[in-house]
């Protein structure tokens, strides 16, 4: 459910990086270029930007992460922008103001004239600005993108006509009630303060829940597992496990919240993934 997975990451980071770098070492640094007699690629101010390129944005892409299990958009969207902003310019300008002299130190041979930093803290901004925006602008697409994927109720449908009994589980949904086997749900999902049920067919019903607070105490703990903040599934919704970097799990659910999808892939966090790994293990009581 995460907007970037390392996957994506990692080969968006091999695009951008190397055309950053080389832009920025012709233009902000070497100031000459190929038409011109004399030219010698900046190689120095290559590596260089590169380097810091590549540590401002593995520091900026864990602190989305760590900040996305803490403070999700969907719980307070202008609370996480200012963390978001705060802690991001300060952890790049930190990691600028330690990588960027090394990086020259090292690949030139002396230290960066105080010009040379100034230049570079203009330019390591803006990528960072750039960077942030980038994370941000698509994970608030990604949250855009579920409610309109997601049907409102069906007029038509009636609730069942007999009592819930010991098997059934009872969902407020707005102007009805609905009576549901446990095996007739696949997993329940918060999304902009709305918890969606999906059924087992792919029917996607908004509930009239605005937390999964309220639905889990009716869930059986042996059936149902909260995965992480936004979404319990059932455990027949579970179709594979594959372990992930630090120690996390990359979970597939069938169905996907979009129709065009086999399987919605979801992220559990490394104080989540031995839990499940327990829960999936244990024996189903009725």
């Amino acid at each position: 459910m995460e907007p970037i997975n390392r996957r994506r990451d990692t080969l968006l980071r091999l695009v951008a990086i190397p055309v950053a770098a080389t832009i920025v070492s012709h233009v902000v640094f070497g100031r000459r270029f190929p038409f011109q007699p004399g030219y010698h690629f900046p190689l120095p101010y290559f590596l260089t930007v590169a380097t810091v390129m590549l540590c401002c944005w593995e520091v900026n892409f864990r602190l989305f992460h760590w900040l996305d299990r803490r403070i999700p958009f969907y719980e307070g969207t202008h609370r996480r922008l200012r963390w978001q902003i705060g802690l991001g310019g300060s952890l790049t300008l930190l990691t600028f103001s330690l990588v960027f002299p090394s990086a020259i130190r090292i690949y030139t041979g002396q230290w960066p004239a105080p010009a040379l930093i100034l230049t570079g803290t203009v330019v390591c901004t803006t990528l960072a600005t750039l960077i942030n925006g980038a994370y941000v602008g698509r994970y608030l697409v990604r949250l855009l993108q579920t409610p309109k994927n997601a049907p409102a109720p069906v007029a038509t449908e009636t609730a069942i006509p007999f009592p819930a009994g010991p098997a059934r589980l009872l969902i407020d949904a707005g102007n009805r009630t609905l009576y549901l086997l446990p095996d007739e749900i696949a997993y329940f999902y918060l999304t902009n303060g709305l918890v969606l049920l999906l059924k087992t067919d792919g029917q996607q019903i908004v509930t009239a829940y605005d937390a999964l607070t309220r639905i889990s105490p009716q869930l059986p703990e042996s059936t149902f597992f909260q995965l992480n903040r936004q979404i319990i599934a059932h455990r027949s919704a579970i179709t594979s496990l594959q372990d992930d970097t630090n120690r996390k799990l990359q979970v597939a659910l069938r169905p996907a919240l979009h129709k065009d999808h086999n399987t919605e892939p979801v992220t559990i966090s490394r104080y989540r993934s031995a839990d499940l790994k327990k829960w999936l293990a244990s024996p189903v009581t009725a």
